[in-house]
């Protein structure tokens, strides 16, 4: 009987309830901002990361002359995001994290110093975010979905810069899309046969350019960061008894400057 009465009490209430709250401890929200943030950070030359404490998320840039990447110099867009785990899965700050970041980095740096035929060093920048244990991952995968960097291995088109090399048991694995493009790392150049071959490479980095076209700065990201937070409906309502209901927005469109 109280359940009951209960129920009509709900039909009969007037007053507006949101369909959903805004809670930035989930992880998907949390990872948006921390994505953000790490886009909103100065950009260093990644020939010159110094070892540093710390865990968190990176996005690398090229600005070369390499032809298959055109598409990307001068953009404000990504060649590889990703993250690094602290040593310490319940450290509380940069020194109990350890020094995985700037480790991370300087991992990827020394992959691209070895490819001196197609990528010179450089051409490559970089920003990153030491951020709160636990939160690196939600981030990472904000920052692929969002950029869809053409060297990450989701993308699947010039994926293994992160590749750490065959032992000699599994050395008959084909080389990867990337070190077909940028030959270099020794463990690699003496694998036998490739992935991918360097037009199909090509011919997949055209297309997913045109179809993904790189983010021109840091104001078109921040435009197209507010329209996924506004996705989020946040600002829709309803009552039980009438469903839906949208409140009135105020008109966004600039007033046109008064003439003198």
């Amino acid at each position: 009987m109280t359940s009951q009465l209960k129920n009509a009490t709900t039909k009969l209430d007037p007053i507006l309830r949101p369909e959903s709250i805004f809670d930035p401890t989930d992880p998907n929200t949390s990872g948006r901002v921390v994505a953000l943030t790490l886009v909103a950070q100065t950009k260093r030359p990644l020939a010159k990361i110094p070892e540093f404490y710390g865990a968190g998320v990176y996005a690398i840039y090229y600005r070369g002359d390499f032809a298959p990447y055109a598409a990307l110099k001068g953009r404000d867009h990504p060649i590889y995001v990703g993250k690094a785990d602290p040593d310490n899965p319940a450290a509380k700050d940069a020194v109990s994290q350890g020094t995985k970041l700037s480790a991370r980095l300087n991992e990827h740096a020394r992959s691209i110093r070895k490819a001196v035929t197609t990528l010179d060093i450089n051409d490559f920048e970089c920003r990153f975010l030491i951020v709160q244990t636990g939160f690196q991952k939600s981030a990472e995968d904000y920052l692929i979905n969002f950029f869809k960097p053409i060297w990450n291995s989701e993308t699947k088109i010039c994926f293994g810069l992160g590749k750490h090399g065959d032992s000699s048991e599994t050395r008959v694995n084909k080389r990867s899309p990337w070190d077909t493009m940028h030959p270099g790392r020794e463990w690699a150049d003496a694998t036998a046969e490739n992935q991918k071959s360097r037009d199909t490479i090509i011919e997949q980095i055209n297309a997913h350019l045109e179809a993904h076209r790189p983010y021109a700065d840091i104001h078109e990201i921040f435009a197209r960061f507010t329209e996924d937070m506004h996705q989020l409906d946040l600002d829709r309502f309803y009552t039980p008894a009438h469903g839906v209901v949208e409140l009135e927005a105020v008109d966004a469109t600039p007033a046109p400057n008064p003439t003198p």
